[in-house]
């Protein structure tokens, strides 16, 4: 309000002007920010995107004539020039007509194409093309990014309501979705401006554009105020400039029938002050839901954050019955790996030995299993043969994993061939820098190769990170020198 009077009393003033609409993105009021833009356009200030906004209006008011105008002045500008065929082609479908894009014409067209392989789909979807979208969903590429997700989020939707509920399941699988009645709106015009729009401020904000970002994310909100997809994208935006209640409130306004409330659920928990909120957060959802193995996983993980381990146990164990003949082998090994996890930091080594050992015959190419027993199996100097066996094959697999390197140099070292272990130690160092672990394994080695002074300085780089009675360790060892009682685990 503050600014907004400000703006009045000095309409040719930049700062506020740019105040005004920092503030209204942030506060979500559409007037607001519209009447910052066109104040800084009457006093030749605004930014090149400022039309975008204009846009926005004259769409929301569907006036349709004062839109095109306003694409007119976009395209004469030539910074938007990529958007434009998306832009036009909602255009067309607001007004009841065929988009006219031409799929083959933006794939050709350079960063055109990088942003329109989910809008393709959607055009599809709108024009009512469903063979040629559920081919391009089959060949679609981006599931695992946001805008990937989203699309499979709606696409679930028409899918299952044009009766297609096998293939709306198969896109639900795409995103980690249990099979489910999920209600989502029409890929409408809007809708998919918002989608442009959303993809857009999150791929500004990583380009460290966060306030372009946010009004960007923003506008695809006030396009389209009832996308559940387009509040995911505000909320990560807003949480990411620690507007944290915003994000929150955000997040709450999604309803669990939406294929997007178990994201926003998994964002609340990270939203929160203290790990017992979290807890709170993920146990009503998982009720809600009880059929959820997803909400139920969160569940699990969040009580292992709140050091409640014993019912973190008892969940992964209710998980994994759930899950009886119902996944693959590889998903329930990483549920017996979550389990693994939980059983050995509450102290019960043999239960969480053979939760790996099963884990391992599931799904005997996973490097994170193989990793873990095979570590474990060193650690406590049980089997240390097979020990070394095992990490080297998570090594094979996983040459490029810090952990897993450290693992096999460890493993050499406990062989005694200490001249292998340090460039495998040295290695895992650079690819985890501030790791307490890796750092204390690379200094026991380097004081075994009798160099001393490197040892130490390894040895306190780890205590700047290390915790519990690795504290005390790599203090008598910085202090003492390595003996076999300091010696890392």
């Amino acid at each position: 309000k503050s600014y907004a009077k400000l703006l009045a009393r000095s309409p040719e003033s930049e700062a506020a002007a740019n105040n005004l609409l920092n503030a209204a993105v942030r506060e979500g009021s559409f007037v607001d920010a519209l009447a910052a833009v066109k104040a800084a356009q009457k006093a030749g200030l605004a930014d090149s995107d400022a039309p975008l906004l204009i846009f926005a209006d004259a769409f929301r008011r569907k006036k349709w004539a004062e839109a095109e105008r306003t694409l007119a002045v976009l395209e004469s500008a030539d910074d938007f020039a990529f958007m434009m065929p998306m832009l036009k082609g909602w255009l067309n479908v607001a007004q009841g007509r065929d988009s006219n894009v031409s799929g083959q014409a933006l794939l050709t067209s350079g960063l055109t194409a990088y942003y329109s392989d989910d809008q393709i789909i959607y055009f599809d979807l709108a024009d009512g093309n469903i063979a040629q979208a559920k081919l391009r969903l089959r060949n679609f590429r981006g599931y695992d990014e946001p805008h990937g997700r989203f699309l499979a989020g709606h696409a679930m939707g028409e899918f299952s309501r044009g009766g297609d509920a096998e293939f709306a399941s198969a896109l639900g699988r795409q995103i980690g979705l249990d099979v489910g009645n999920y209600a989502t709106s029409r890929v409408t015009a809007e809708l998919g401006l918002a989608m442009l729009f959303t993809r857009l401020g999150l791929a500004l904000d990583e380009q460290r554009q966060p306030q372009k970002g946010l009004l960007f994310a923003r506008i695809a909100t006030w396009l389209a105020p009832s996308s559940d997809a387009a509040k995911l994208g505000l909320a990560e935006l807003m949480d990411r400039q620690d507007l944290d209640g915003k994000a929150s409130a955000l997040l709450k306004g999604i309803a669990p029938n939406s294929p997007f409330w178990v994201q926003a659920v998994v964002n609340q928990t990270q939203l929160v002050a203290t790990p017992e909120e979290a807890v709170a957060i993920a146990r009503t959802a998982s009720e809600a839901q009880p059929a959820s193995s997803q909400l139920k996983l969160l569940y699990a993980q969040s009580l292992e954050q709140a050091d409640r381990r014993d019912l973190a146990v008892t969940v992964y164990r209710s998980l994994l019955d759930q899950d009886a003949g119902r996944s693959n082998g590889a998903r329930r090994a990483v549920y017996l790996l979550l389990l693994a996890t939980a059983l050995d930091a509450s102290g019960d080594w043999d239960s969480a030995r053979n939760a790996l050992e099963d884990a391992a015959v599931l799904d005997p190419k996973n490097p994170q299993i193989l990793n873990y027993l095979g570590y474990s199996l060193l650690e406590r100097r049980i089997d240390v043969a097979r020990g070394f066996d095992l990490v080297s094959q998570a090594h094979q697999l996983a040459p490029q994993s810090a952990a897993i390197t450290d693992s096999l140099g460890w493993a050499q070292f406990l062989r005694g061939e200490v001249d292998k272990a340090i460039p495998l130690l040295e290695s895992a160092v650079k690819g985890a820098i501030a790791d307490a672990a890796i750092n204390e394994h690379l200094g026991d080695a380097y004081w075994s190769a009798g160099r001393r002074s490197e040892a130490r300085f390894l040895w306190k780089a780890a205590a700047l990170a290390a915790e519990g009675e690795a504290v005390g360790r790599l203090a008598q060892k910085i202090d003492f020198g390595w003996t076999k009682e300091t010696a890392a685990p």
